[in-house]
């Protein structure tokens, strides 16, 4: 069943308060209150990115209180709750030896190496965990990310260099070989070994919802082949060989924005047009809905995603203008439909 609904065509950036206090970011939170206003202007849906050393601060020690109260501040407002788990502030009891390094043994705790089968299999029932327990609420939806909310496999650091990760380079390409940045040998591995790590994760999301949502972005390789998204579309590809019947949606993909290049545009329609994926595009402040809602809608789009205030840089909070501006893209989507 598509957890987006019909006449649903913005969904709401949100930032949780633990997510963002731990590292300094100063976005707005949105209370029941003002969740209530962006619902009666046409959101239904929040975007939420709970901090797994939150979610479970001990091994095998959840705090469900802290996702239970993410979850009902969304029901009280009428909103769904679209939860993207792991790779934000993984927990501190996690050994070093579960996450990757860099060559100069710095150790990347916000990346899982692909390579740690221990590690594998602990994000894998995680997952399976927190699928399981609300897997009747019909308003509540799964998926994962992971470095810098799910837009790059990995940070830009070329942490490919934990014991596990060398172990696996040097099983294809013999005892004396190292990885080496953007060198093709390495890059021919790293991608294997992406598309392996991210069919096992999906195929996790896809058994309990047909659905999989994706928010890597090329535009990030466009700086760094690090981040590991050169074989995105491959990897999206295969989930349509595997599963002929998934349905994709593309969260968070950049598209207007002229900084980010002709190249990263050509891509999203690529991936829309021979992969039949919904592209929920970017609008990041409703300042900017008058302009980029009506060419979503032209091009196609499934819909958009945004932080509707500024606050986080102006202070300023939400208003009439902010409000309008979403009912108005609403209104559009709904007329374009034929609702």
């Amino acid at each position: 069943m598509n957890f987006l609904e019909n006449d649903e065509f913005i969904i709401l950036m949100s930032h949780n308060k633990y997510r963002t206090e731990d590292r300094g970011d100063n976005y707005h939170v949105y209370d029941v209150g003002e969740r209530l206003l962006l619902m009666e202007a046409g959101i239904k849906t929040s975007h939420e990115q709970p901090a797994w050393n939150i979610l479970e601060p001990a091994k095998g020690e959840y705090n469900s209180i802290y996702l239970d109260d993410i979850i009902r501040t969304n029901q009280e407002a009428g909103m769904k709750s679209l939860i993207q788990i792991s790779g934000w502030r993984n927990p501190s009891w996690m050994p070093n030896e579960w996450f990757c390094k860099t060559k100069d043994g710095n150790i990347e705790r916000e990346c899982l190496s692909f390579w740690n089968k221990e590690a594998e299999e602990y994000s894998d029932k995680f997952y399976r965990t927190m699928i399981d327990a609300y897997i009747n609420e019909k308003d509540v939806r799964f998926f994962f990310g992971e470095f810098q909310g799910g837009e790059g496999a990995l940070r830009p650091t070329w942490c490919i260099y934990d014991a596990d990760a060398i172990q696996d380079y040097k099983r294809m390409y013999g005892s004396n070989a190292m990885p080496i940045p953007d060198h093709p040998e390495t890059l021919y591995w790293l991608g294997k070994s992406i598309m392996e790590h991210y069919i096992r994760k999906a195929r996790i999301f896809y058994e309990a919802y047909g659905e999989i949502w994706n928010c890597q972005q090329k535009l990030m390789d466009n700086w760094s082949r690090a981040f590991g998204n050169f074989v995105q579309f491959d990897t999206l590809q295969a989930f349509k060989q595997l599963w002929p019947d998934i349905k994709i949606y593309l969260l968070q993909y950049t598209y207007f924005d002229g900084s980010h290049g002709q190249d990263n545009v050509e891509f999203v329609d690529r991936i829309k047009n021979e992969l039949g994926a919904e592209v929920i595009v970017e609008a990041m402040f409703a300042s900017g809905l008058p302009t980029t809602a009506p060419r979503s809608i032209a091009k196609g789009f499934r819909g958009q995603i945004l932080h509707p205030t500024m606050q986080s840089f102006s202070g300023e909070g939400l208003n009439q203008t902010i409000l309008q501006n979403i009912k108005n893209a609403q209104t559009q989507w709904m007329e374009s439909r034929g609702l």
